[in-house]
């Protein structure tokens, strides 16, 4: 068998006793693998010369068999504005921002295998994993090897590493996640949302990391090689991971990095907090030591933490294979997005066994590094992303600033680009040509949640659910395949106990329960007719019946936060406790926008009238079809157009009008058919006997003359259906509504087998379709007209005013610290 002229044979070497001893693998094969020359590109923008190119593909062998890769860089791997940070030897620190960087990480597939997948780096030769069957093999260079030269090529259960456990209690998850149901038992439509998440994360490296790999150099690739990883198992969740910032502690750390790992992390986020959020925009800090834990602990997080103040997690780097510790940062980044461990929820599936490697979020590490997440933990994250204040997950990465040249087949929509549906074997988007980038013949568009079947859904039809009280739903434009802004009410609307502010509906309940934990409530009002002195050393009375509901927060039970000291004032009847601010200045202040009396919040510290935030006739300009939002706009209700809702949108019908038409337009119909069929028998009936003599009696149904002119038996216990007319097509019992241009057609299949390819996303199942030829392909042409036969769903009544939107719950406190722990090792 030949491939592009070069023999298959002789590529690989087995060596039974390799002279290069690997002290983290048990054993190992020696291999060569060869490059495969790439074909001209059909489709690429002027790039410059990089020395990594933006695909390749290599050849080895390893037991018997040839394995071909072919691989694709990541262009995703690093974000716009990617800086690094390191220190100079008299200690100032140095950013700088790169503002192209060529790389060598790259994803892929393993050839005629399905659902393979490949990570690895080509800087100094081959390192990382590739997945065939099941079957996970990791490679390395030898001796410093160049791509071609001496490899290790070993599988996953020869590693010098034992299983693991996660430390973290069922109970501590259960109060941060509450009971957990297997999905299949979910009383909803669990499927992962079609909208692309990303988290953008900053990567900090302690000294003692730097020590081990002994240059910037060297932890700059280590930290590429583990968020490509990381970015490759997030892939099948439809959330892309974009390194934006790496900070190198190369001389001293910024934070004591104690053997401890929960007083690592209060460390880790107080200085993200306090440090960093000013200073670089992110949604996740993960923080990489060489330092070793105490005990089995290798990772620590807090739970459903992303987008909040204790985004973050700490990793110890505590294996030799970078995929390692790239595993405990994508277990722990799941406990920040939500995600609790397999076992905690009964019933729960994952695809891989546990001698297979696992799923991610398994509560304790196996001998095989995991390879995919558990249908729980997609669950997990759909209703995670479904809470208020995780929008920090939608904003994408400006495309026209990511490392490299526009590439069509990276997933990201660039300069000169319509769609991008990823490499051709791997795009499952009929709308999109994915050798050109374009959009299919006939297509108007290829994604975005008003994106329906190539076409963009009508206006008026519900695109985003509302979170909470205090969010709007938003609703297709009919213009747009993507949906509108999400906007949320405007500050003063009635929520639940207070007062909608910035899309949150703050109470005194809620942030006790957030500051002090499950247990806590809001201090008696006694203890707010008292101001704390600076040293805490007693209450200062406010005077003669007054109460400050703006000022110093008062709780009583739960448990305050490790990281923080409190001051407590105790009397006969109450206990009331304050939170020192992190600053050690102050203390803990009522939330701006609580709710301190009717019609009136806390605003910079006093107890004001609602007529602070804003006009109080903002919603009247709606004129009773839309609300007012957060930017003093109309948010009209379906059907209705915009700037203020005085004017139906064309062809869409709200409210009553909807269901009128719903009820009318099928029982005329039914009407009309029937009055049709009793006019047919009876004319039929008078034909045969004109002289009107009665028939003779027979078995039931045995008169319908469907019967005596040998037509289909009705079914049983059914009425007789009106008779059948070839020559007059049926008619539909409601309008259909008709594309202008039909969707377009899949392409034609080829004499060649497509090539199997991984799965780097999760489609719906409506986008599912046989993969196309691996070749590419010509621009795609639809030679027949197929129309949609379903009519557009009719769009939905707006809920009244005040009641509120069913949804999940708001988001509460961030849940308890997750600890990822190996077990010890024993020799």
């Amino acid at each position: 068998m030949r491939r592009l002229g070069l023999p298959l044979f002789a590529l690989w070497l087995q060596v039974a006793a390799p002279s290069v001893p690997l002290p983290h693998v048990e054993q190992y094969e020696v291999v060569w693998p060869q490059r495969l020359p790439q074909p001209r590109a059909r489709r690429a923008l002027p790039s410059h010369s990089d020395r990594y190119p933006d695909s390749v593909s290599y050849v080895l062998g390893a037991q018997g068999h040839n394995f071909t890769l072919h691989l694709r860089k990541n262009r995703e791997l690093v974000g716009s504005g990617y800086t690094e940070t390191y220190s100079t030897a008299n200690g100032s620190q140095v950013t700088e921002q790169l503002q192209r960087q060529d790389h060598c990480f790259y994803q892929g597939h393993v050839e005629g295998h399905e659902h393979s997948a490949a990570s690895l780096s080509t800087c100094a030769g081959l390192r990382g994993f590739f997945r065939a069957g099941s079957t996970v093999h990791l490679i390395e260079p030898l001796d410093g090897a160049s791509e071609e030269g001496r490899h290790a090529l070993y599988q996953a259960e020869h590693l010098q590493q034992k299983a693991g456990t996660c430390g973290v209690s069922d109970s501590s998850l259960e109060k941060a996640l509450g009971p957990r149901i297997s999905a299949a038992f979910r009383p909803r439509n669990w499927l992962l949302p079609r909208e692309t998440r990303y988290v953008e994360l900053y990567v900090v490296t302690d000294s003692t990391e730097f020590q081990l790999l002994g240059s910037r150099e060297a932890v700059r690739r280590r930290v590429l090689e583990v968020v490509n990883h990381v970015d490759k198992l997030y892939q099948e969740l439809n959330v892309r991971v974009v390194l934006v910032g790496l900070e190198i502690w190369n001389h001293r750390d910024g934070i004591h990095v104690s053997s401890q790992a929960d007083t690592t992390l209060e460390n880790f986020l107080t200085w993200r907090a306090q440090k960093l959020a000013g200073r670089y925009q992110h949604d996740n800090a993960q923080l990489i030591t060489g330092v070793d834990f105490t005990g089995t602990t290798v990772g620590l997080a807090k739970v459903s933490s992303m987008c909040s103040r204790g985004s973050g997690a700490v990793n110890q780097d505590h294996h030799q294979n970078p995929i390692g510790v790239a595993s405990t940062m994508a277990h722990e980044m799941g406990h920040n997005l939500g995600m609790a461990h397999d076992e905690n929820i009964q019933g729960c599936y994952c695809p891989v066994p546990r001698e297979g490697g696992g799923c991610v979020m398994a509560a304790s590490i196996g001998v095989k590094f995991p390879r995919m997440f558990s249908q729980c933990s997609r669950a997990d994250l759909e209703l995670f992303v479904e809470k208020p204040r995780t929008g920090c997950l939608d904003n994408a990465p400006d495309s026209g600033r990511l490392v490299g040249d526009p590439v069509c087949g990276n997933w990201f929509v660039e300069r000169g680009e319509q769609c991008d549906c990823g490499p051709p074997q791997d795009c499952r988007n009929p709308c999109c040509n994915a050798t050109t980038c374009q959009l299919a013949h006939g297509a108007e568009c290829a994604q975005g949640a008003c994106c329906r079947e190539c076409r963009v859904t009508p206006a008026g039809e519900l695109c985003r659910h509302p979170k909470d009280a205090c969010d709007l739903e938003e609703h297709c434009d009919g213009r747009q395949p993507g949906c509108p802004e999400d906007a949320f009410q405007e500050n003063g609307t009635p929520c639940p106990g207070g007062y909608c502010y910035n899309g949150a509906c703050p109470t005194l309940a809620q942030r006790c329960q957030d500051l002090w934990g499950p247990g806590s409530r809001v201090a008696v009002e006694r203890c707010y007719t008292y101001s704390i002195s600076p040293d805490c050393k007693g209450g200062i009375p406010l005077g003669p019946s007054r109460v400050n509901k703006c000022g110093v927060l008062y709780c009583e039970g739960g448990q305050k936060p490790p990281e923080q000291s409190s001051c407590t004032l105790t009397s006969s009847s109450a206990a009331c406790q304050a939170l020192v601010l992190e600053e050690g200045v102050g203390y803990e202040p009522v939330p701006e926008g609580t709710k301190c009396g009717e019609e009136r919040i806390c605003w910079k510290g006093r107890c004001e009238h609602l007529q602070v935030y804003r006009s109080r006739n903002c919603s009247a300009q709606c004129n009773n079809h839309g609300v007012c939002n957060h930017k003093e706009e109309c948010q009209c209700h379906p059907g209705w157009a915009p700037p203020h809702c005085t004017e139906l949108l064309p062809s869409v019908h709200t409210g009553s009008r909807s269901l009128l038409m719903v009820v009318l337009v099928p029982v005329v119909l039914l009407v009309a058919l029937a009055l049709l069929a009793g006019a047919v028998i009876y004319r039929k009936a008078w034909g045969r006997n004109p002289w009107g003599t009665a028939a003779p009696k027979t078995a039931i149904g045995l008169s319908n003359p469907l019967f005596h002119e040998g037509r289909g038996v009705p079914a049983k216990g059914g009425a007789p259906g009106p008779p059948h007319h070839p020559s007059q097509p049926a008619r539909p019992a409601v309008p259909r509504a008709t594309p202008k241009q039909p969707p377009p057609a899949p392409p034609a299949a080829t004499s060649k087998p497509p090539s199997t390819v991984p799965v780097y996303t999760w489609p719906p199942p409506d986008q599912l379709r046989p993969a196309p030829p691996a070749k590419p392909l010509p621009e795609l042409k639809s030679k027949q007209v197929v129309k949609p036969i379903f009519p557009p769903p009719m769009p939905p009544v707006k809920p009244g005013a005040g009641g509120a939107h069913p949804g999940p719950p708001p988001q509460g406190v961030v849940g308890p610290k997750a600890a990822l722990k190996p077990p010890v090792q024993r020799r």
